[in-house]
């Protein structure tokens, strides 16, 4: 469904307004970017109007079920307000703990903020991100309204543990992966002393990492399946197979990606060394293992997960890797398909693959149909 498609499409903004303070609500949003360290990009996500979906425009996890459509609709309409930030020395000290409270609220937060300019809204990507809206340099930034914190989230980032630590004890109490992400991106997880803002890219793949090896630890004394399972999904006009086979934890992705040139085939091995290195699959590929490997721990088991994605859709490709983590997540939990013999397994994989299973298989079929380029990224 088109999530509030009248309002949300035809939203213009009038004459740049010059040199005065604007209310703007965040759902709460915060993106972080790189620029000549220390000092780093900071901006808050908001909307200049009020919106009775706003929480959700940051919120990827309620997302499934909306379309394509008004997700970027969404993304359009946050302006990404952003202040230079020294992320060493967290300074300025105001601006810094306004974007830690508003990491840390659970609630949509009202902000005022001083900028001279504010642009149409256009839709920008965001380098292996969420796409966002326009950017505008601010002066200020106040929080008006009062913000909903978790008193759980704010007693685990006041302890002095390890940042991959503290952000397993947000996820195991359910916070997201996005949410876990902000507070680390403000500087709220690690060791007190050594506390610093990162990249908001940067923070994904630490907390990733992060996850994975708990997880592997816990998988280490659980059962190894004894069946093996095929799923599916179609999202956003891209498909993914998962076929999911006894053995030790491990996930392997595989894609294919459609392009004007042709077709890109591109390979992510878990624990495969000395190989070539493809920063789009690397990122893909992490999302991808992040919504496998929770639900393993959900099925309480190990396997040896292999996930075929078929990016076959380039409109997508504003919406980053947040379309790998979801198509997954719809496929494992989708109705799956069990077998006892890998034989009977493989040839329902082969019936559902597109391309056909030797394109995915063999370097020679890929080269010999396409003429593509063969890649093979490690985690």
């Amino acid at each position: 469904m088109a999530l509030d498609h009248f309002r949300t499409t035809q939203l213009q903004l009038g004459e740049a307004v010059s040199g005065r303070s604007i209310t703007a609500f965040s759902p709460p949003g915060i993106a972080i970017e790189a620029a000549k360290y220390p000092v780093l990009m900071a901006g808050v996500l908001a909307s200049t109007e009020a919106s009775e979906y706003l929480s959700i425009f940051d919120h990827p996890e309620a997302w499934m079920g909306l379309d394509r459509e008004a997700v970027i609709s969404m993304r359009r309409r946050l302006y990404k307000f952003t202040v230079a930030v020294d992320a060493r020395r967290l300074e300025p000290s105001d601006i810094v703990q306004a974007l830690q409270t508003i990491a840390l609220s659970v609630s949509p937060v009202a902000i005022e903020i001083e900028t001279s300019n504010l642009p149409q809204k256009n839709l920008h990507p965001l380098g292996g991100q969420l796409p966002t809206g326009s950017e505008v340099e601010i002066s200020a930034l106040d929080i008006i309204s009062k913000p909903e914190i978790s008193r759980v989230a704010k007693q685990i980032t006041t302890l002095d543990v390890p940042a991959s630590e503290a952000a397993w004890k947000l996820l195991d109490y359910d916070y997201t992966l996005d949410q876990v992400v902000r507070m680390m991106s403000v500087g709220l997880l690690g060791r007190l002393d050594n506390r610093r803002f990162v990249p908001t890219r940067g923070a994904y793949k630490a907390v990733i990492d992060a996850y994975v090896s708990r997880v592997l630890m816990e998988l280490s004394d659980k059962p190894i399946s004894d069946s093996f399972r095929v799923a599916r999904s179609e999202f956003y006009g891209e498909n993914f197979a998962i076929f999911s086979q006894p053995g030790e934890p491990r996930v392997d992705y595989f894609r294919i990606e459609r392009t004007p040139k042709g077709f890109e085939r591109d390979v992510s091995l878990e624990g495969a060394k000395n190989i070539t290195i493809d920063s789009k699959t690397s990122v893909y590929a992490d999302n991808a293992r992040f919504s496998t490997y929770r639900d393993l721990v959900k099925q309480g088991e190990s396997a040896h997960v292999s996930i075929f994605h078929y990016a076959r859709n380039n409109a997508n490709n504003i919406l980053g890797p947040w379309v790998v983590r979801a198509g997954v997540k719809a496929a494992l939990n989708s109705d799956q398909f069990f077998f006892d013999t890998q034989e009977t397994a493989v040839g329902v994989l082969d019936s559902i693959l597109s391309p056909h299973i030797n394109i995915w298989t063999k370097k020679e079929s890929l080269l010999d149909e396409f003429g593509g380029e063969f890649k093979t990224i490690e985690n």
